[in-house]
Order: structure tokens, then C-alpha cells, then sequence
């Protein structure tokens, strides 16, 4: 019996210290401290992290969270200095949880980070010009074992630019293998009327097209082009361009984001926002993975970026713009969108909508 006795202050006295611990932290710890922090920051800049509190506040440590990711701790209420060079970019919600015995309780404050520089400028000189289905809607391209593989839209050509030109004339979306030094069909699988075909690539022998209002994306064997599989999107969200790192899929809708998605399951398993310097660059369309880098193609910008994946950054835009001048006019010539790297030869090839040439690329840096 009187082992409990001595228990019992124990646990009471344990019990006290926690409640006080807590209210203390409720009392005397504020905010986050956002006197020396700014809305902006570039990702190459450092940022202080600390908590506002009173002079009777007591801290054991702080642990700090960029979008519910860990990026740092710190013992009592000590500053934490914080170098954004590997942080991804864009709007970023930061948590502070402060630490007194059993204690904690959460803060949080917003910052915006965009990319550490302006991107430079790449240049290109043209290698080869190859003719291309004028009647193809492009939406992707992909080279795989030395076959250019094609995803197709049934888009209305010119009629959905603003300049209102355009037969209205709808096509068929679908998915094709391309001769392209001849702009032939070496086979070919179509759509349904109601199909929106959009970007794809090709990843562990599956041949990948997404759709751009269905909210659901298929699954092809490349070589015969029969359709296998329908995987639905994480979220309700348009499909625009699609590409792979050899592990995961990227994909974007028409948004800054650029979604890492499970090849099985087409389920989400990381993002980044694509930004400037300046500000977050929605509209990345087509999309290519080429040495550890996403080259996109941006919605009627004719111009392509290359995309930091793993911060979202614009390192390098190349201004594709005259291209489409080299392409005989008619109604339905549309935008450029279309981009594949050869590893074969080591070059770029670049169309758009409705355009009756395709061009080999060599980008100089």
C-alpha cells in the first residue's frame, strides 16, 4: 500500500508539469516571429526561422516544416538558418511545432519562393525538316526503339486559337507509330468521337496517353497498340502532357503543377510548381525527360523550357517561334506542341498542330 502512496505525487507531480508545460506554450509562446521574413524569396536566399514569444516563455526546441516536409530543428528558441537552394518552389505554408516537456503546440505562416535565377536563353539551328500528317492534332511525341510514337487530339486545328480561324472540322484523336522521316502511319489506333486524346510516353513497355476532360488516362501495348488497361486520375483535374524519368510519371493539366504519379496506380506521389524568377509559369504542355531534366512545350508560347524537377525551376528557354513560318499555312495549323529527343541521334524534334512539317532540332546551349 505504500508503494502507491509514493506513486501517486509522482504521477500528479508529472501531470502538473505537463499541464503547466502547456499552458505556458499556450501563454507565452505567439507566432512565428515574421520580422525578418518576407513574402518573396528566391531560391538560392537564406531565411531565418524563429518563434515570437514572451520573456517568461519556456522552450525545450522547435521543429520546422515546409508543406508538412521537415527542414529543420533548432534547441530552446534559437534562430534557424535555412538555405532555400534544395526547397522546392512556390507557395509554401511553414509550421513551426514548439517542444516544453510533454508539450507542443503548432504555428504556421506563408512565404513564396520562386527560382534562384532568370533562365537563360538556348539557341537551336535546324538539322532536318521531315513532312507530317497535317491532319494530326499533335498532343505528344516519343521516340521508343527507334520509333516515333504520336498522340493525337481531335481538336478543330485553328478554330480553338484566338486568331478564331479554323475549319471547325473535328478530328480523331488517337495514338500512332510514325515513320518520321516520311510522316507515314506505320500503324495506327483510333479514338472513340468522344476521346480527347492528350500527351503520352512510354514507360517499362507500356504505352501511356492521357485524355483531357475524361479524367482518365489508357494504357497500350506499343507494339500492336491495343489498348490494355483505363487508369482514372488522382484528382478531377485536365491531362496535358505526359513523360518519365524511367521510374515514375510526370503530367501535368494546364496548371503551375507538375504531378509525380505512380506508374500502377496513377496515384500522386509528389508535385513541384514551375516558376521564373519572377513568378509561377502555368501552361506547360508537352512534355520530354532528357538527361535529368523536363523540356516542356508551353501552350501556344512556341517556346520550350527546361525544368529543374526536383524545385520546379525554369533553368533555360529556347524560342521556338519561327518554326511555324516555315510551315505551309492553312485553316487548321495551330499552335507548336510536340517535342522528342532521339537518343539515336541526339536531337530534338519539334511540331504542332496541324502542321505539315516536323523539324530535327540541334539545341545549343
Amino acid at each position: 500500500m505504500k508503494k502507491y502512496n509514493i506513486l501517486i505525487p509522482l504521477v500528479l507531480g508529472v501531470a502538473f508539469m505537463s499541464c503547466s508545460n502547456k499552458k505556458n506554450l499556450e501563454k507565452n509562446v505567439l507566432s512565428i516571429e515574421t520580422g525578418h521574413l518576407k513574402q518573396l524569396y528566391k531560391g538560392n536566399e537564406d531565411i531565418k526561422l524563429s518563434l515570437k514569444t514572451t520573456e517568461n516563455a519556456q522552450v525545450d526546441s522547435v521543429v520546422y516544416f515546409f508543406n508538412d516536409k521537415k527542414v529543420g530543428a533548432s534547441l530552446k528558441n534559437d534562430i534557424l538558418n535555412l538555405n532555400l537552394k534544395q526547397q522546392k518552389l512556390g507557395k509554401t505554408v511553414i509550421k513551426a511545432v514548439a517542444y516544453a516537456d510533454t508539450a507542443n503546440k503548432e504555428f504556421t505562416t506563408n512565404i513564396e519562393i520562386t527560382a534562384p535565377n532568370a533562365p537563360v536563353f538556348y539557341t537551336y539551328k535546324i538539322v532536318n525538316t521531315y513532312p507530317h500528317d497535317q491532319e494530326a492534332y499533335t498532343q505528344g511525341l516519343e521516340f521508343y526503339n527507334g520509333i516515333l510514337y504520336e498522340s493525337t487530339g481531335n481538336g478543330e486545328g485553328g478554330g480553338t486559337t484566338q486568331s478564331g480561324r479554323g475549319t471547325g472540322k473535328k478530328g480523331i484523336s488517337s495514338v500512332r507509330q510514325v515513320d518520321y522521316k516520311t510522316g507515314k502511319i506505320i500503324k495506327i489506333h483510333n479514338q472513340p468521337a468522344n476521346i480527347f486524346g492528350e500527351g503520352c510516353t512510354i514507360l517499362n513497355n507500356k504505352l501511356y496517353q492521357l485524355t483531357y476532360q475524361n479524367n482518365e488516362a489508357y494504357v497500350f501495348n506499343p507494339e500492336t497498340l491495343v489498348q490494355e488497361k483505363t487508369l482514372p486520375y488522382f484528382q478531377k483535374m485536365e491531362g496535358w502532357g505526359l513523360t518519365n524519368d524511367g521510374k515514375h510519371l510526370y503530367m501535368n493539366g494546364g496548371t503551375e503543377f507538375i504531378y509525380k504519379l505512380d506508374p500502377e496506380t496513377f496515384k500522386e506521389v509528389d508535385r513541384i510548381s514551375v516558376y521564373t524568377d519572377k513568378n509561377a509559369i502555368p501552361h506547360a504542355n508537352e512534355l520530354e525527360w532528357v538527361d535529368g531534366k523536363i523540356y516542356a512545350n508551353f501552350y501556344a508560347q512556341n517556346a520550350v523550357a527546361v525544368i529543374d524537377p526536383n524545385t520546379g525551376a525554369i533553368e533555360a528557354v529556347i524560342d521556338f517561334s519561327n518554326l511555324v513560318n516555315l510551315t505551309t499555312y492553312h485553316d487548321d495549323r495551330d499552335v507548336m506542341n510536340g517535342i522528342a529527343y532521339n537518343p539515336q541521334t541526339k536531337t530534338f524534334f519539334l511540331t504542332g498542330k496541324n502542321w505539315d512539317k516536323m523539324f530535327e532540332v540541334q539545341i545549343i546551349k
